[in-house]
């Protein structure tokens, strides 16, 4: 009985640690916690794995002539081994299982916004590391480009597009059915691009418009506006806004991304890839604003 309550308690050690470090310990739901360092689970897992050995080498030493693999064979086909086997086998259990989620959230879920650099060497750099990895990310985003403010002049200095899949989205526009093979493809493209580009222009030229409209409500400026067109979704974002000092110009930093595909706007993908997105740009301009 002794025996029973001791490898009870090293499971029961083991189990609480995965739930405590891997599911809500941390207060955040479990992909959102595990997801933005992409280095916790590993590390997790193999510090289970070396103290499933250490327990290992403990049961070895209490029990001469029986190796480690003889006591955990014993385990499996007899079903009875010592304590710390027990112990060493669970955190064996719970490792594997953790490589497991580890894999299916690299390969299923887009990197957190915490994982880029929030103090690069190259700002504009890392920027399009984000915006790359957002659009190119499967579902969500076609087009995204980030613009900064100089003075009231929009300037577009990063850009992430998935050619590939504009070309599927121009494909399912009634009357814009391009063909799949062929340059033409390539100019359909970089036009839908350039008009997009024009539109961000646009868009950011009716910003101070917009804020004079919204301004009764007495809820302040306009932040973001999202346009849930028939095909798709258009977002904006004016992620960071200062007004101009004495004998200085106005500053700020605006966020413009399409998403082609109406069926990822409606179960709400292209909106969490795009708040990701805002909340990449936000992080890599941390080290900015601390400087």
């Amino acid at each position: 009985m002794s025996e029973l309550l001791q490898a009870a308690g090293y499971a029961a050690i083991v189990y609480l640690l995965f739930n405590y470090l891997v599911t809500f310990g941390s207060g955040r739901p479990l992909v959102e916690w595990i997801n933005p360092g992409r280095r916790y689970l590993p590390l997790l897992a193999a510090s289970l794995v070396a103290g499933s050995y250490g327990w290992l080498r403990v049961a070895a030493l209490r029990n001469p002539g029986a190796t480690q693999f003889e006591l955990l064979h014993r385990l499996v086909t007899e079903e009875k081994a010592p304590p710390e086997v027990v112990g060493g086998a669970s955190m064996l259990v719970f490792a594997g299982s953790i490589v497991l989620l580890a894999g299916w959230c690299w390969w299923t879920l887009p990197r957190g916004p915490q994982t880029f650099n929030a103090n690069p060497t190259d700002l504009v750099r890392e920027y399009c590391r984000a915006l790359r990895h957002y659009v190119r990310w499967s579902g969500g985003l076609d087009f995204a480009i980030l613009c900064e403010i100089r003075n009231g002049q929009l300037q577009v200095i990063a850009t992430g597009t998935d050619d590939r899949e504009i070309l599927r989205g121009l494909n399912r526009l009634p009357g814009l059915h391009t063909d799949l093979k062929g340059k033409q493809t390539v100019t359909d493209v970089a036009e839908q691009k350039r008009i997009w580009t024009d539109l961000a222009l646009s868009v950011f030229s009716r910003w101070p418009t917009l804020n004079e409209w919204l301004y009764p409500s007495r809820h302040g400026k306009n932040v973001a506006i999202t346009f849930d067109l028939r095909y798709g979704a258009i977002f904006a974002e004016m992620v960071e806004e200062e007004p101009a000092p004495p004998g200085g110009d106005s500053i700020g930093i605006f966020l413009f991304a399409v998403a082609m595909n109406q069926y990822e706007v409606n179960n709400f993908t292209a909106m969490r890839h795009f708040a990701s997105l805002s909340g990449a740009v936000r992080h890599i301009r941390t080290g900015v604003m601390k400087g």
